[in-house]
């Protein structure tokens, strides 16, 4: 999952290393606090590649 802020450059993403869960809370907090706009595109898995 990637959320990104559509007013600045705040973003936050599960490539980081977050999960969902963190993200979306995060997001929420961003609104919260700055009442801008937050976004969303869901990340393809990842591949798995087998030997």
């Amino acid at each position: 999952m990637y959320k990104y802020c559509l007013h600045c450059e705040w973003q936050i993403s599960t490539a980081d290393g977050y999960t969902d869960e963190e993200i979306s809370k995060r997001a929420i907090d961003h609104f919260v606090e700055t009442g801008h706009t937050v976004d969303s595109v869901r990340l393809p898995p990842p591949v798995v590649l087998e030997n």
